[in-house]
């Protein structure tokens, strides 16, 4: 009856989310808002013809520990060549996303840096202008 008991506490427990035999791995946020490791870039295409007018879209997912949007956060794009950049949405929605949409005429590949309020995602993007 007593190895009975244990497996129902056990169980309780697991169900109730209160055992900490192995812990949760933590993600540091910065700013108690959005978590660095978990935010990130993505550009579609990766290469657009360098006409000026052919689009690369540049979104940025700004996450917090948990994985969850993190809404109304500014996103300062760096990129490091020539290009025209249009701010299509550049504070986060609910999902935590920010979108740019950018054209060359300089062919060349260009790295995408972001930062939230000075506080630089890891995650860096490269797309090919030709």
């Amino acid at each position: 009856i007593g190895f009975s008991l244990m497996l129902i506490l056990l169980a309780f427990s697991v169900a109730n989310n209160r055992t900490s035999w192995f812990g949760r791995a933590q993600t540091p946020s910065v700013g108690g808002l959005f978590s660095r490791e978990n935010s990130y870039l993505f550009a579609s295409p990766i290469t657009a013809s360098a006409d000026g007018v052919s689009l690369i879209r540049v979104t940025a997912f700004i996450l917090n520990s948990q994985g969850l949007g993190v809404a109304g956060q500014k996103i300062d794009l760096r990129i490091s060549g020539p290009v025209n950049l249009s701010q299509v949405q550049p504070l986060t929605d609910t999902f935590g996303r920010a979108t740019f949409d950018m054209t060359s005429k300089t062919p060349g590949t260009y790295t995408i840096h972001a930062e939230v309020g000075g506080v630089a995602v890891p995650q860096s993007v490269s797309v090919s202008f030709q």
